[in-house]
């Protein structure tokens, strides 16, 4: 595998009882993707949201489809054309003329850009191609996909397999397409916003990363980060696949990763790798759920503990102090601690609490009731149980509660982490935040109100 080096941890940048949940979430929860549905895809594109629904796009016959109403529950819509556009499948006579490599899609003025990639096996004779739709969703009457033919190619001879793409919109509007694998470079292109294709066939070609492939571009906070795959993939369980990262100020490059070596030498900071059960990851995608809450896509090869075909995945998305990104983790069944990230102190009821006591938050004293058992429910929702008696912690209009255990959207909490690797928690029965006191008076209930990204607001969720 390419350029395999120690990598130092990104966790040493920030707070220490940050450091010490992000550990234990990350390293140490179960590794088994918590999507439901069928979530069988490779390659898979970034996901896109279209009338209140999310599709995603992969490799195979047609470019084959899935669905969600939630993010975390899937199903297979079709596919987007039963033959390769002529247009296209020309530049790669040894194509069968149905199979498609690695998607990718933008939406730029209400207009979807689907991008795609026709090769064959073994060889590097390669095309993207493009074709776009007003709209995703196939009950819509103006649902049509249109060919808009070939994007860039690449012939035998070149330092080139023009596989992978990767679509960016810059924050100054510029369109750009990065694309290519091991065999060679990966290049990058501006395209016109108009029409989706290159702005000029002789336009400049910079070469941003080398020895990879699905490359992706993302923007956060004044930088631009290249994300690549290191190693080998479709072996299910016995793929090397990696994700690897660099950034840049231009979105050109170079892309330095954090030895301060260029992607376009091999190089690469380790962004994720197998764990646990989870064998290969590949083809990041980002997905900003709303202001605080960013997640990233990807498939996993194969898991060990499902034998099969590779699956889709989806993990929170955090950020050093220094500015490096990192997977997060969601919450798995377990028991917790709760902690104010504000104050340090948790989560608790008073020790004689029963039905309808209201929650507070105290010092720590490693007591049943300071402890919460934390389980997934529908949808990627949860459920929060006080240890100590059962009770479950149900929202009662501005404020909380303890009551019995009951199928109420009440009891029903969202857990998401924020990009600071902290946790909001929202009730999903009218969208309010759990909220700690904003003084220093630690045993005032805790109250629920709109999230505004309040130190009061972000949750500290670990192990006991």
């Amino acid at each position: 595998m390419a350029n395999e080096r120690s990598e130092p941890t990104l966790l040493a940048v920030r707070p220490a009882h940050l450091m010490a949940t992000l550990l234990a979430l990350v390293l140490h929860a179960p590794c088994t993707s918590g999507l439901e549905g069928d979530i069988r895809i490779h390659d898979p594109s970034t996901i896109i949201r279209c009338k209140g629904r999310y599709y995603v796009f992969g490799t195979g016959r047609g470019i084959p489809i899935l669905v969600s109403d939630d993010l975390f529950t899937w199903r297979r819509a079709g596919r987007v054309f039963e033959r390769i556009p002529e247009s296209v499948r020309s530049y790669v006579p040894k194509n069968d003329g149905y199979t498609v490599w690695a998607p990718d899609v933008i939406c730029i003025n209400g207009l979807y850009y689907l991008y795609y990639s026709v090769s064959a096996w073994g060889q590097y004779v390669s095309a993207v191609g493009l074709v776009t739709n007003p709209t995703l969703d196939p009950n819509d009457p103006n649902y049509l996909w249109t060919d808009r033919g070939m994007v860039v190619h690449s012939t035998e001879g070149q330092e080139l397999n023009a596989i992978d793409p990767g679509v960016i919109q810059s924050p100054d509007g510029r369109l750009w397409l990065c694309y290519g694998s091991y065999h060679g470079n990966v290049e990058l292109v501006e395209l016109d916003p108009k029409t989706g294709l290159r702005i000029a066939p002789d336009s400049p070609v910079y070469v941003i990363a080398n020895r990879s492939e699905a490359a992706k571009i993302i923007f956060h906070d004044g930088e631009y980060y290249l994300f690549v795959n290191h190693g080998s993939c479709c072996q299910g369980t016995n793929s090397t696949y990696n994700i690897r990262v660099g950034r840049s100020p231009k979105i050109t490059g170079p892309y330095l990763d954090r030895f301060g070596q260029d992607l376009a030498r091999g190089a690469g900071t380790l962004f994720i790798a197998s764990s646990g059960t989870q064998i290969g990851p590949g083809h990041l995608g980002p997905l900003v759920i709303d202001d605080g809450v960013e997640r990233f896509s990807c498939h996993y090869e194969g898991d060990l503990e499902r034998p099969g075909r590779s699956f889709l995945d989806t993990k929170p998305l955090i950020w050093t102090v220094d500015g490096w990104p990192m997977p997060g983790q969601d919450i798995r069944k377990g028991t917790y601690q709760i902690r104010s990230y504000r104050a340090g102190t948790v989560l608790q009821v008073d020790p004689n609490a029963t039905r309808g006591s209201r929650p507070n938050t105290a010092r720590y004293l490693v007591r049943d009731h300071q402890e919460w058992i934390i389980s997934q429910t529908a949808g990627g929702l949860y459920r929060i149980v006080l240890a100590a008696t059962g009770l479950a912690l149900e929202a009662d209009g501005p404020g909380a509660r303890l009551a019995d255990p009951q199928d109420d959207d009440r009891q029903v909490w969202g857990i998401d982490q924020l990009t600071d690797g902290t946790y909001r928690i929202v009730s999903k029965a009218n969208g309010l935040a759990l909220t700690a006191s904003a003084t220093d008076e630690s045993t005032r209930p805790v109250v629920l109100q709109p999230f505004a990204r309040l130190a009061q607001q972000r949750w500290i969720i670990t192990a006991p």
